[in-house]
C-alpha cells in the first residue's frame, strides 16, 4: 500500500534528524506531498499510522538525540492531528 511505504520512508527520515527544525520539514513535507499527489484521506491515514508508530515507541531503543526528535515528532504531528479534525479518532 502507497501509506505503508510513504509511512516507513518517513520513519527512516525521522531516526536521521538530529534537530526540530528538521523533524518539522520530514513531516510537513511528507503530508504537502501525499496532498498534492494523493489525496487529503491518504494524508489523513498517514498522520494516523504515523502517529500510532510514535505512539508505541521506548526510549530504551533510541539515542537522546533520536528520542528527542521522535518526541517531538509526536507533539508536532498532533498538531497536524487537530488540523485534520482526527483527535477524537486517536
Amino acid at each position: 500500500m502507497v501509506i505503508d511505504k510513504h509511512t516507513l520512508l518517513v520513519i527512516e527520515k525521522l531516526q536521521l534528524t538530529e534537530n526540530n527544525n528538521q523533524v518539522e520539514g520530514v513531516i510537513s513535507a511528507a503530508i504537502s506531498n501525499l496532498e498534492k499527489t494523493a489525496n487529503i484521506e491518504a494524508a489523513r491515514l498517514f498522520i494516523l499510522q504515523l502517529s500510532g508508530w510514535l505512539k508505541d515507541l521506548s526510549p530504551l531503543d533510541w539515542n537522546s538525540t533520536q528520542w528527542s526528535c521522535l518526541r517531538y515528532a509526536s507533539i508536532y504531528l498532533s498538531i497536524y492531528l487537530r488540523e485534520y479534525s482526527m483527535t477524537a479518532l486517536v
